[in-house]
Order: C-alpha cells, then structure tokens, then sequence
C-alpha cells in the first residue's frame, strides 16, 4: 500500500488499463467530423461578421445621408436668414419707436379720464348755474 497502488490491483494490470482507455478514446475521436464541425463555426462566424460590417456600412451610409440633410436644412435657415434679418433690423426701431408712442397715448387717455373725473362736479355746477339764468344744456339728439 505504500507503493501508491490499490489493494488488489498489479501495478502493470492498471497502466495497461489506462493505456487502453487512452487509445480507444483517440480512436473514437473522428478527425473529419471534427474539421467539418470547426469549418461550418467558422463558416458560421464569418458570416455573422459579414452581416456585422454590413449593418456598419449601412448604418454609416444613413448617417451620410441624415448629415447631407441636415446640411441642406442648414444652408436653407441661412438664407431665409440672410433674406429677413436686414428688413427686420430697419423696421425694429420704427416697432420701438410706435410702442413708446403708443405708451403715450395709453398715459395721455390714463390723465384724460382723471380729469373727467375731476371735472365732474364743475361741470354739475355750470348746468346747474345755467339752468338758474334759462340756460338749457345742449343735449344730443337722437337719431331715432
């Protein structure tokens, strides 16, 4: 037992053994079957890879083309630029110019209100001082 060797067995029975074991496993083994099966994964992978740089290709080919587009699109918005911008900068200054006008207005039609409110009374006061002297005031007429 201190040989290393099962109880029972002869050291030259079990190298046998093996030895028998390793050659009918290298018998079993087909070479053919086994180039054919590495050829046909091969075949595989290399057409999977074909499929690969062409979905590249063409994924670059889209990419051209939306890169043209957008060029175009580009050059298009600086026209409708070029051909807007100077109109719009002779007339900004006149649009300024009508709304601070306009602002005006809106303060001078704001005081003009007021002083209508204001003016009320006194204007109650010289109906009521005309009509004191027979003074009727002028009314207008209706159309109807």
């Amino acid at each position: 037992m201190s040989d290393g060797t099962m109880p029972g067995s002869d050291a030259s029975g079990s190298q046998s053994n093996s030895l028998e074991e390793l050659v009918s496993l290298l018998l079993s083994i087909n070479p053919v079957h086994l180039a054919s099966k590495a050829i046909d994964e091969g075949g595989k992978a290399i057409n999977q890879s074909r499929r690969v740089v062409e979905l590249l290709i063409s994924t670059l080919e889209n990419t051209s083309v939306t890169m043209n587009n957008l060029n175009q699109a580009a050059t298009r918005v600086n026209r409708l630029l070029d051909d807007v911008e100077e109109p719009l900068r002779a007339v900004m200054p006149l649009v300024g110019t009508s709304l601070s006008a306009m602002a005006q207005m809106g303060e001078i039609a704001k005081n003009l209100g007021e002083l209508t409110k204001r003016l009320g009374p006194l204007t109650t006061l010289a109906e009521n001082a005309g009509s004191m002297f027979g003074i009727r005031p002028n009314k207008p007429a209706n159309d109807a």
